[in-house]
């Protein structure tokens, strides 16, 4: 892989960091959930199979504790209704992260004592300096929502979705295959060095792809005032603009493109699918859309699992964060399910194995090391289209949308 192209994978990486680092929500204390008791048609018995899950919460950083509760709400689930693993109930042991490498790496120490069979990642924007432990001890690490390089790339790790790479990649694909643009126009987070990289690749794809018109919009993630780069974003009646930015600045972005009238198609990654984003724009902007890994969830409808999510999940916690942490537990009791036992070593030769294994509210999932050749761990780089429509999330396309082979285009 040439310096450009390189640069540009891991700058696409690092803009994950950017678009999850923002939130307003808050969690509470790290503890274990989903023991048995109540609700199981057959009660569940023998010693629990341990899963670990690592989030951060409670700090400035950024807070997710809807990854947690999610996760938690699939335990429930699994225990409840699906028969745990093999008759034994699943049990979750969660650890809180502040950020900073040295608590993530606390966290894989507290979490490798309990001798989990795998550790579930949420949103930790330290989580590379953490691989090395499990590493060392052996231990899948899986994730829904991956956000570093390391987590894309560890041998011991593996990524059911691409999280904002593949995004990132949908989006492109979309734009190009799908709708034929010609003018693209993009407002993205001012951040120095790798996401100038970033940038100027997504430039390349789009202008192999004859997209004749390319305008670039930095802000600051923080800046007073958005009115001025929405307006330019928009100048010159583009046929897509592509946002990236973290989801609060999102939010605003919203209010202020529904204020200045935008009424050019507003594509954001799937960090940004979330009813607060959404809703900034008033009762029904048609305008916005967001790749996301996982399917809408609607208010009704569904298979069994989404279903489940619903019930399990506060509607106010919905989103593909959300969704992530939900599906990985589960596909992971699934894989355990169908193994012969219930060891970190038997986990991680089912993952290596898979072959379009069904997913939850996702696409299947193939964790053969092959998806995109930079990050081996990636095991999915399907997206969907999303459209905010009618007060909810409603599927634009019909289809999954895979831009992994635009990376050839990067020279």
């Amino acid at each position: 892989m040439t310096l450009s192209r390189r640069a540009l994978v891991a700058a696409a990486v690092a803009l994950s960091v950017a678009l999850v680092g923002c939130t307003s929500q808050r969690g509470g204390a790290a503890n274990s959930a989903g023991r048995p008791g109540g609700g199981s048609a057959s009660p569940l018995s023998g010693p629990p199979v341990k899963l670990g899950f690592v989030s951060m919460e409670n700090t400035p950083l950024g807070s997710f504790p809807e990854t947690r509760i999610a996760a938690e709400g699939a335990v429930t689930y699994a225990n409840s209704t699906l028969g745990g693993v093999h008759g034994r109930p699943v049990e979750l042991v969660t650890c809180a992260t502040n950020g900073s490498p040295e608590s993530s790496q606390d966290c894989a120490n507290r979490l490798i004592a309990e001798k989990p069979v795998a550790v579930v990642g949420g949103v930790d924007l330290s989580t590379e300096a953490a691989m090395p432990l499990y590493e060392h001890a052996g231990i899948p690490y899986v994730s829904g929502s991956p956000q570093l390089s390391g987590e894309l790339s560890s041998p011991t790790s593996f990524s059911l979705t691409g999280g904002t790479l593949t995004d990132l990649l949908g989006i492109t694909e979309y734009l190009t295959a799908t709708k034929h643009v010609k003018k693209v126009h993009a407002l993205y987070a001012d951040l120095p060095g790798l996401l100038t990289a970033a940038i100027q690749g997504s430039q390349t794809i789009l202008r192999k792809k004859d997209v004749t018109d390319i305008l670039l919009v930095a802000e600051k993630v923080d800046t007073a005032d958005f009115a001025p780069a929405v307006s330019q974003a928009a100048s010159g009646n583009p046929d897509a603009i592509v946002v990236v930015f973290p989801a609060q600045s999102c939010a605003r972005i919203v209010q202020v493109a529904a204020t200045l009238q935008v009424k050019a198609p507003m594509y954001f990654v799937g960090s940004c699918a979330s009813p607060a984003v959404t809703r900034a724009g008033g009762r029904n902007p048609g305008n916005l859309f967001f790749a996301s890994a996982y399917l809408p969830v609607g208010r009704s409808g569904g298979d069994q699992e989404t279903e489940a999510f619903r019930a399990q999940v506060p509607e106010s916690q919905r989103s593909p964060l959300s969704q992530a942490s939900f599906s990985t537990v589960l596909a992971v009791r699934s894989l355990l399910a169908e193994a012969p036992d219930t060891t970190p070593n038997v986990l991680r030769t089912a993952l290596r194995a898979t072959h379009d294994h069904p997913n939850v509210m996702a696409h299947p999932f193939t964790c053969d090391g092959t998806q995109i050749n930079a990050f081996p761990a990636v095991c999915n780089t399907a997206v969907r289209i999303l459209q905010w429509s009618d007060n909810s999330f409603t599927d634009a396309t019909g289809t999954w949308v895979d831009g992994r082979e635009l990376m050839s285009l990067i020279s």
